[in-house]
């Protein structure tokens, strides 16, 4: 099952080859306004489909 993603600002976007294992909700004031969760992956199940120009830190 492939399920597609992106940042909040849909730039970078990208692709993982299964559902996580487990989930962490994040409680700073951006996250909790939005109801986002973070998921952790091993490089072999992510694909990145934005063009790489597009990733930066926040």
């Amino acid at each position: 099952m492939t399920i597609k993603a992106s940042c909040h600002c849909r730039a970078t976007t990208f692709e993982v080859s299964e559902a996580p294992l487990t989930v962490t909700q994040c409680t700073c004031s951006f996250c909790s306004k939005r109801g986002s969760l973070w998921a952790y992956y091993v490089p072999s199940q992510f694909k990145l489909t934005s063009p790489l120009k597009n990733v930066s830190f926040y």
